[in-house]
């Protein structure tokens, strides 16, 4: 079967001399690998390879075989050109966590439509924002992409509940029994970040850089905790050397 859909490129892999394996998070059909033939070869490399970058947004016309996990693009072509994100080396930086973190809330052959309206808006607004307005976009992308999967601290800071339990999820009346011990205005900061529903929101939000890297540590630990085959992340060393 043939499909149209638009299309998030996670992540590329080399294959042989001249093609490409790219995982895809696709509109219509969810996660999907795909073999890119040839397009490592000869003129191709320049034309074509270019548009498959992560997070590249694409407009796809694919094979889809449901007895295979490797399906064939038929066609694709840039359905935005990034103003900024591909040449900032930090907007780079938190697009390539941004696919990273997606890729490991996605469970593949899923649609997750508002998932996906979520990343590509994300990266536009990456893109378009002023380098000054970005340091919190990490957060934002982590706590709402979260949510969007169904993961989310429950609760909000106040005197009945000044801590926030990772374990449990939610914001409690009593220190956690297990590390990190959360409180005061770490919580606060995490309450605030919490119902933080648009990247204006965010960026109104102010901490200092410790702040942000121990806020950033705490939400991604309960991701490891309560999200199903959640890793550690290969781009957050790189993240925190450019942006933190």
């Amino acid at each position: 079967m043939v499909h149209k859909t638009r299309g998030i490129v996670l992540r590329t892999v080399k294959y042989g001399e001249t093609s490409l394996i790219c995982t895809v998070f696709t509109e219509l059909l969810g996660m999907q690998s795909y073999m890119v033939k040839g397009v490592r070869s000869g003129r191709a490399r320049s034309r074509k390879a270019n548009a498959l970058f992560p997070s590249s947004i694409l407009d796809m016309v694919v094979y889809e075989q449901p007895q295979k996990n490797l399906q064939l693009i038929k066609e694709y072509e840039p359905a935005v050109i990034y103003q900024s994100l591909h040449e900032d080396v930090v907007k780079n930086g938190i697009a390539l966590f941004a696919v990273e973190v997606i890729g490991q809330l996605l469970a593949a052959l899923d649609p997750q439509p508002e998932l996906f309206a979520f990343l590509k808006h994300f990266l536009l607004r990456l893109d378009e924002a002023a380098r000054a307005d970005i340091a919190n976009f990490p957060l934002y992308l982590v706590i709402q992409s979260a949510r969007l999967s169904g993961y989310y601290l429950a609760g909000e800071y106040s005197e009945a509940y000044p801590f926030v339990d990772v374990h449990e999820g939610r914001f409690a009346g009593e220190a956690s029994r297990f590390p990190p011990f959360i409180t005061g205005a770490e919580a606060i900061l995490m309450s605030r970040l919490n119902y933080a529903a648009t990247p204006e929101d965010i960026m109104e939000i102010r901490m200092s850089v410790q702040e942000r890297r121990h806020l950033l540590d705490h939400f991604l630990f309960f991701l490891q905790l309560h999200v199903p085959h959640f890793r550690p992340l290969r781009s957050l060393d790189v993240l925190k050397a450019i942006l933190y």
